[in-house]
């Protein structure tokens, strides 16, 4: 089942700053809401560079796996 738009924010808000800090996460929503930020432009530039259907498969596999071998810990 999908999340609703506020579970999404908070999920996304929680990794943010798990990965990043506080203070960073917010300096990051600033600069998303100050600068014309085009996220599909920057998708095809960056998201997947370099990799191809093959390296994101096996990346997948990896993080399946781990995940599984997380789950039984």
């Amino acid at each position: 089942m999908a999340m609703t738009d506020s579970e999404l924010k908070s999920k996304c808000f929680s990794i943010l700053a798990e990965q990043v800090g506080s203070v960073e996460m917010e300096r990051f929503i600033m600069l998303l809401n100050r600068d014309a930020f085009d996220y599909t432009e920057w998708r095809k530039d960056n998201l997947f560079q370099g990799e191809t259907v093959d390296s994101l498969c096996d990346q997948i596999g990896q993080f399946q796996a781990a995940k599984a071998e997380y789950a039984r810990i």
